[in-house]
């Protein structure tokens, strides 16, 4: 019988293998584009909102695919949309490799977004399906797929922009996507519901507990969305170099893919509403800290320790937004998360990196602070049990 058990457990791991390769080298790519900023600063003089601009167009082509194609996964086609994120992503990562106007990586950022929204639904219905009562633990592990590629990407950037320049990055990371396309091929899809009807994944925002969730969401991903543009260039304004702000992106990623899978088992344990508020208040508070360490290395200190927060917690929103549907919407609830998560991030990249040149880094960091709090406060009143749920839970 344990011999069984094992067998089953290793074939659930085998079959999930094509889906955590294509989380980590996507993250791989994505993560280069952000070690890289700064060189698209200084190398080709794009402005602080033409970056912003780049990486919100991401966001914004992210917002669409997911929306539109997470339904598909739903319907048993999630290897047919890992296939066409790998396929453009490699696409995208060509015209990043070799642009030098603005329009150019506007438009490969673009298309990598896209790939990334038609791609992570369907990456994690089938993770969450494939064993339920573990499902935490695997959305950490996924986490963990993520994150590992946010760890390799910038030391990617570092060293294959010094052996060429910039563009030598993503076309280093272009051909791993190609030569991991025999893996992706193999994914096996989840009992979907083949030939099914469309189902508009907005329709789920009918549902308050889907809409509170969704508000957790948005104030981790206000954070996300301004971190990135706005701590890299805190850093380079800080006399920090290119090789160390890779370093400091690189380090910072540890923690978060060692305690993914640690807090995904403590959310699914205590609860994934209450876990997402703990992420919140934490990452609020320490955001605020950001505007008032002075220089370089205890700026990356305190974001240590920050990572160690989103390590125990990040797994908690998409938990929250799971619990919220049935097991037949999870991808078009995972792709409402999707969209939600790049809207939110692509409006904070170009709000508070406008805000961030027209003041300082202190009153930036603490509207980081106060936009995350509302979004967590709304999301913590409208996920409140209702008094049935409550009295279930308390007879279970």
């Amino acid at each position: 019988m344990r011999s069984m058990t094992k067998l089953v457990i290793s074939t659930q791991t085998r079959n999930l293998i094509p889906y955590y390769l294509t989380t980590f080298v996507m993250a791989s790519a994505l993560a280069s584009v952000f070690a890289l900023v700064a060189e698209f600063k200084n190398e080709l003089g794009f402005s602080s909102f033409e970056i912003g601009v780049i990486i919100s167009c991401g966001y914004a082509a992210s917002f669409v695919s997911s929306i539109v194609l997470a339904p598909l996964a739903d319907r048993g086609q999630a290897p047919l949309l890992l296939r066409f994120g790998v396929l453009l992503g490699a696409a995208a990562l060509l015209i990043l490799g070799v642009g030098t106007e603005l329009w150019q990586f506007i438009l490969g950022r673009a298309l990598l977004g896209f790939a990334l929204g038609a791609a992570g639904p369907a990456v994690r219905r089938t993770i969450i399906l494939s064993d339920p009562d573990n499902f935490g633990r695997n959305l950490g592990r996924i986490g963990t797929a993520d994150i590992a590629g946010f760890v390799v990407g910038p030391a990617i950037a570092i060293v294959f922009n010094l052996i060429g320049d910039f563009h030598t990055p993503f076309l280093a990371i272009a051909v791993v996507l190609i030569c991991i396309l025999p893996t992706i091929w193999r994914a096996q899809a989840d009992q979907g519901r083949r030939g099914a009807r469309y189902e508009n994944p907005i329709l789920l925002l009918k549902e308050r507990k889907v809409l509170g969730a969704l508000c957790m969401v948005a104030a981790y991903w206000v954070f996300i969305g301004a971190f990135e543009p706005v701590w890299v260039m805190e850093l380079d304004a800080r006399g920090a170099e290119q090789w160390q702000i890779g370093l400091a992106l690189t380090l910072i990623c540890f923690p978060i893919a060692f305690l993914a899978p640690i807090g995904g088992t403590m959310a699914q344990k205590y609860g994934s509403r209450l876990w997402s508020m703990g992420l919140i208040i934490g990452c609020s508070l320490i955001a605020i800290s950001f505007g008032f360490v002075p220089g370089l290395i205890p700026l990356i200190a305190i974001t240590f320790v920050d990572a160690c927060f989103e390590g125990m917690g990040f797994t908690a929103t998409p938990m929250m937004v799971s619990e919220a549907v049935s097991e037949e919407r999870q991808a078009s609830a995972q792709g409402l998360l999707v969209s939600v998560s790049v809207a939110i991030a692509a409006v904070a990249t170009l709000a508070f990196t406008w805000l961030y040149g027209a003041t300082d880094d202190t009153t930036t960091w603490l509207a980081i602070s106060v936009t995350m709090l509302v979004f967590g406060g709304l999301g913590w009143i409208l996920s409140k049990p209702s008094h049935l749920e409550l009295n279930k839970e308390d007879n279970n």
